[in-house]
């Protein structure tokens, strides 16, 4: 649950407690145990996990639990994502030494305190799996860290690279991940086949494939389902899953694969005897890397080649709207001509009448001289004022002529920010497969 109080480190589960309490006063569910983030750091948020008296793992229950919370302004529950402290909101820098990280601490401490980056937690630590030390920060906003990943610091004339834990963000209690399948085409659709032959056609209560399509991620029908897949697949997938037994990883608990660190390559099983479909394996690891290199560069080609489609669209369709202004400034300037002409042409007769008056001794010629007179001034009037609303409509085009003039220039391509999948509700809610949100 996050958004919580985190004065000290006890005020997050504090204020979950009070939260929970008042709910009961108007709903019902079933006792919980609350659990506070950290021993030591004061985090805004804490877990929540089913009481040992409610028997079974029954995500469903939590999953009712976790739709009320969020229904509460300013908090938001999401399932838990693995052991230890959230790394959802965690950004991490890695140094070749520790006196080099730790040289460089205070900078970035002082970094991120002028730009307004609060920080939750951090540690210091040294992956098993590389000989650097690296500092972990762990903020309270997470447009921070979206910041800090487009705009690194830069201290003491260098540019420090940031980096994020890889993770998948659970959609449900008891969800399953099976990495290291990137390149191979269509696995999702497969996999739920195979799922589906074995297990039946209601197996599946949704899929999807996450990390650049690396990491497929299922909701099983339920726990018992989720259990037996585990079990019986613990050594790995069989062999006739894949073609020329191409080796992905183990199935485990998403919960477990982002404990982990949600391995970029595949587990390995040993193999029990040589086949000949072990010699290629290294060919298909290849392929398979080249494969994704290729698929991203062509999805990078595509993606320009659309951009460069609607910039020139857009670029016809200001050239065809700077055509029609064209035109219509012509029909003005056709209008204004004709007008100009007429009014040249009742001046002329106005004038004529006006010497005819003074040279007409006639009391009857002179009255109808004088009709006529009339007639012509009060159309001279009318033209007139047509004459000075074409001028300004001429006025009113060029001004939108000049104002627009840079519409025909190229337009630089946006990018739009990518969108988190929807978290399923009652779809999944109706079925039963999990584990409890607490590890």
């Amino acid at each position: 649950m996050f958004g919580l109080d985190h004065q000290n480190p006890d005020s997050a589960r504090d204020h979950l407690v009070r939260i929970l309490n008042d709910l009961r006063n108007q709903h019902s569910f079933p006792p919980v145990n609350i659990r506070r983030g950290d021993a030591t750091s004061a985090l805004d948020y804490a877990f929540i996990s089913l009481s040992s008296s409610i028997p079974g793992p029954r995500p469903d229950l939590l999953e009712d639990l976790r739709l009320l919370l969020n229904s509460l302004p300013d908090l938001r529950a999401s399932w838990r994502l693995c052991n230890g402290p959230d790394r959802t909101r965690r950004v991490f820098f890695a140094f070749p030494s520790d006196n080099e990280a730790q040289s460089l601490l205070d900078p970035l401490r002082e970094w991120f305190r002028v730009r307004r980056m609060s920080i939750m937690a951090e540690r210091t630590t040294h992956p098993p799996s590389s000989s650097q030390t690296r500092i972990s920060f762990d903020l309270f906003d997470g447009n921070d860290v979206d910041r800090i990943m487009r705009e690194p610091p830069f201290i003491r004339g260098r540019t420090l690279r940031p980096g994020r834990p890889r993770y998948v963000v659970p959609l449900y209690g008891g969800e399953i991940a099976i990495g290291g399948i990137a390149g191979l085409g269509n696995v999702e659709s497969s996999l739920n086949s195979h799922l589906r032959q074995r297990y039946g056609h209601d197996v599946i209560v949704g899929s999807r494939v996450e990390l650049d399509d690396d990491v497929y991620c299922a909701v099983l029908r339920d726990w018992s389902t989720t259990q037996a897949f585990l079990r019986e697949n613990q050594n790995g997938l069989p062999m006739d899953w894949f073609l020329y037994g191409v080796s992905v990883g183990k199935p485990t608990l998403l919960f477990s694969f982002n404990t982990q660190g949600a391995p970029p390559n595949p587990i390995s099983r040993p193999a029990a005897s040589f086949t000949p479909e072990s010699t290629i394996q290294p060919q298909l690891d290849f392929f398979r890397t080249e494969f994704g290199h290729f698929t991203s560069t062509l999805n990078s080609m595509f993606e320009r080649i659309t951009q460069a489609e609607q910039r020139l669209e857009q670029n016809n369709q200001a050239l065809l709207g700077m055509m029609s202004t064209q035109f219509l400034l012509g029909d003005y300037r056709m209008n204004l001509l004709l007008l100009t002409n007429e009014q040249d042409r009742l001046t002329a007769q106005h004038d004529r009448y006006q010497e005819q008056l003074l040279s007409s001794p006639d009391p009857s010629s002179h009255q109808r001289v004088l009709v006529a007179l009339k007639e012509v001034d009060d159309r001279r009037r009318t033209v007139a004022t047509e004459i000075e609303q074409v001028r300004a409509q001429t006025q009113a085009v060029h001004l939108s002529l000049s104002t627009h003039d840079h519409s025909l220039l190229p337009t630089a391509p946006t990018h739009a920010a990518p969108t988190a999948p929807p978290l399923p509700s009652s779809r999944i809610r109706s079925r039963s497969p999990d584990d409890v949100v607490d590890s």
